[in-house]
C-alpha cells in the first residue's frame, strides 16, 4: 500500500523530455528578451523620473529573465544529448 509509483511522465527517466523542455525553455527565453527590448526603448519617451525608473527596472527585469531562461535551456539541451 505505502510502494511508490514511477511518474511516467518524470523528465528525469525519459531523456525526450529534457530535450522538449530544453527547447521550449530557449523559445521561451528569446521570447522574454525580445519582449523586453520595446520595454526599454520606451524608457526614452518617459515624461517624468518616476515612469523613467519603473520602465527601466521592468525592461531590465524582463531582460534578465529572458537571458537566464534561455541560457538554462541551453544547458539543459547540452545535458539531453546522449554522450
Amino acid at each position: 500500500m505505502s510502494e511508490k509509483k514511477e511518474n511516467p511522465y518524470d523528465a528525469e527517466h525519459d531523456p525526450h523530455h529534457f530535450k522538449r523542455d530544453a527547447e521550449t525553455q530557449t523559445v521561451l527565453g528569446i521570447f522574454i528578451t525580445i519582449l523586453s527590448i520595446p520595454v526599454l526603448v520606451g524608457t526614452a519617451w518617459a515624461e517624468n523620473y518616476r515612469q523613467t525608473v519603473v520602465n527601466l527596472t521592468a525592461g531590465l527585469v524582463l531582460l534578465a529573465i529572458g537571458i537566464g531562461v534561455f541560457v538554462w535551456g541551453r544547458k539543459t539541451s547540452k545535458r539531453s544529448k546522449p554522450s
